[in-house]
């Protein structure tokens, strides 16, 4: 094969048919590399550490650069410096005030409140509804915090639960549920409408509620409803008769009947002795006698006490009869006697 001869400096040397002419180097004849950009032949380049990683170089070769400290403690500051302006309460201060400015503006623009509608309300209040809910006509409507008069209006008589919506543009809507009234509650000489939980509703206008079952003592209303369902259940003709539930040291109950009678209903066992009590009533019509209590509390027998003036007949009766008795042993004795008596006074006369 013939190719062209090109002259070097060390000769010359054949060069290839059609071979491309390499380009010209840049570098200076007899200038080294940049020692930098060379790589040592089958050596990856090496990354550079972390400052994290060669901080805790340093630490562990006891080298302790001042700057990770500086950093920790100037966030420190800053951290303290924040924490006091929300525990002294002046970021909520400054975000309160701006609220307050923006809710001025939004009210001027429309959105303030107009009106208040009321909703399942029969017995409440409606002057009280509104005085809980503390607002004034023309408030602005985002100003007004719905969860605190929820709050607000359920303290008020008659109300069980309710639930306060703001309807925008200038509207707030109240949705109330009344408590249901149950029984009247004296305590301490005070009375009380309750409802079935024993919860007080009001105590206004209690005379209304005569009709309603009447409790007695400390403990009493919360107790009533079980009292309540079980004579209804299982004895409603005594039921109609109790004037009275009266709680007798938040253990048990007297029964005050409308004739003035108590029945004292032991601890346990209540349905068995309102069945006893009704029993002995239907056979002996011991409810119609001039009685004072029945008393069951002994599951082995009934004590009956009578009225005073029961009791004072029945002692008459009694001291009558032991009279009337002891009048006819007198006669039988001067019968026994008065003949013996004769007979010697006879016989001493004879002899």
């Amino acid at each position: 094969m013939s190719g062209k001869r090109t002259a070097s400096r060390t000769g010359t040397r054949a060069v290839p048919a059609g071979s491309k002419k390499r380009p010209a180097s840049k570098i200076t004849p007899g200038r080294r590399r940049n020692p930098t950009a060379e790589r040592s032949f089958g050596r990856r380049a090496v990354r550079p550490a972390s400052a994290l990683m060669q901080w805790l170089e340093d630490m562990r070769e006891g080298s302790f650069a001042m700057r990770p400290f500086s950093i920790a403690t100037v966030a420190l500051i800053v951290a303290v410096g924040f924490y006091g302006l929300f525990v002294g309460g002046h970021v909520a201060a400054a975000g309160k005030g701006v609220a307050f400015q923006a809710n001025k503006l939004l009210a001027l623009a429309g959105f303030s409140i107009e009106d208040v509608t009321v909703t399942g309300r029969t017995h409440a209040d409606p002057q009280q509804l509104l005085s809980a809910l503390g607002i004034r006509r023309g408030d602005p409507i985002f100003g007004f915090d719905t969860e605190d008069a929820r709050q607000r209006v359920e303290r008020v008589d008659w109300v069980k639960s309710a639930t306060v919506t703001r309807l925008l543009p200038d509207a707030i809507r109240i949705d109330v549920v009344e408590r249901k009234p149950f029984a009247i509650w004296q305590r301490g000489g005070e009375l009380s409408v309750v409802d079935a939980d024993g919860q007080p509703i009001t105590d206004e206008n209690v005379q209304s509620y005569a009709n309603l079952p009447f409790i007695v003592g400390f403990g009493g209303a919360r107790e009533a409803h079980d009292i309540l369902a079980l004579m209804a259940d299982a004895q409603p003709q005594l039921l109609s008769r109790v004037r009275a539930f009266v709680r007798v040291g938040d253990r048990r109950w007297n029964l005050r009947l409308e004739n003035g009678v108590d029945v004292k209903l032991p601890e346990v066992g209540v349905e068995k002795a309102l069945s006893d009590i009704v029993a002995l009533d239907q056979t002996y019509k011991i409810f119609s006698r001039d009685i004072e209590s029945v008393d069951l509390r002994l599951p082995d027998r009934v004590t009956v006490t009578l009225t005073s003036e029961a009791a004072a007949e029945r002692s008459d009766a009694l001291a009558a009869q032991v009279s009337a008795k002891s009048g006819d042993r007198l006669k039988t004795l001067n019968g026994t006697i008065n003949p013996a008596k004769t007979g010697s006074a006879h016989a001493g006369g004879n002899t």
